[in-house]
């Protein structure tokens, strides 16, 4: 078995990097606003919903790899990460491929601390770094979905840069990592595409509405042409899981699979869940109630390493 390589969401679980906070939490509660956190945090609580999430990976059977103990060697790396409160969400740094990991520069400024450790924890583990968006670059993994059928879709938002979105496009299609590449053009308020979407096994889509009105983009090596996200994928024959303004808002589409029937979520949107339940698919549900003020959910918290 390789020691790393995703090649789309719904793949069983293998290896995954997250990061338990420390320190910098308090940075966090010392000034929120920046740091895109709601409001201060109490930070044993946090520490213990995310010691939560750990486990519920490990018991699954998922080898959990912990940014702190892969740095802890490295005291330039420990003390970079002391000042990143955000490094919990491992997800926005990199995006694993089965050609190596691809190290996104951050669109929100007090992010942009956090890569060189997100690197630094990808050497440790021997994942090649296969790409890295440069200056004036920015993108981040929240944004970015690899689907079933060889496909990649990516959000468009404040947070995005246009050359970021083409410089990605052009790596993921010349490497043939995938053959068609969507661009969502998400409504202003929107951050990442993991608040309105999500792909789970049986080829299942956690969507939210505005979606449907988004104009997206798609791209091919010899094509492209416009259209709807949703139509496509309704005409792709996807099972459409759909969720409401208030379910989008307590974030009911950040779901993360960790096995054809196995997912895990935040404790909550009990509607979504038994959907899932229904589509053959059990969701390990995390108390989260600290967690969510730092504006992320367990989907945004994981960095998939392996899925096979």
């Amino acid at each position: 078995m390789p020691s790393f390589g995703v090649k789309q969401e719904s793949g069983t679980l293998k290896r995954v990097l997250v990061h338990h906070p420390g320190v910098e939490l308090e940075l966090a509660n010392s000034n929120p606003e920046p740091y895109n956190f709601g409001q201060p945090v109490d930070i044993k609580r946090f520490k213990a919903e995310h010691r939560s999430l750990m486990k519920a990976l490990a018991d699954a059977g998922v080898e959990v790899l912990d940014v702190g103990t892969l740095i802890r060697d490295d005291p330039e790396m420990v003390e970079q990460a002391e000042k990143c409160p955000n490094l919990v969400f491992t997800r926005d740094t990199s995006a694993v491929t089965d050609a190596g990991a691809i190290l996104f520069r951050m669109g929100l400024p007090s992010r942009r601390l956090e890569t060189p450790v997100i690197k630094a924890a990808h050497e440790a583990i021997g994942v090649p770094i296969a790409f890295q968006l440069m200056d004036a670059e920015t993108f981040e993994g929240g944004g970015l979905a690899l689907l079933e059928g060889r496909a990649a879709v990516a959000g468009l938002c404040s947070r995005t840069t246009r050359v970021a979105l083409e410089a990605l496009r052009g790596f993921l299609l010349s490497e043939r990592l995938v053959d068609l590449f969507i661009v969502v053009n998400l409504p202003p308020d929107d951050i990442h595409i993991d608040g309105d979407f999500a792909e789970l096994p049986g080829k299942t889509a956690v969507v939210h509405e505005t979606l449907g009105y988004s104009f997206s983009e798609f791209y091919t090596r010899s094509d492209d042409w416009r259209g709807s996200f949703v139509e496509w994928l309704r005409d792709e024959g996807w099972d459409l899981l759909e969720i409401t303004d208030r379910e989008r808002l307590e974030m009911a589409a950040n779901f993360l699979t960790v096995a054809p029937d196995l997912a895990l979520h935040y404790t909550g949107n009990p509607r979504v869940m038994e959907e899932a339940k229904k589509r053959g698919l059990e969701v390990v549900q995390i108390p989260g109630d600290e967690m969510r003020k730092g504006m992320g959910g367990i989907h945004c918290m994981t960095c998939p390493i392996l899925r096979v």
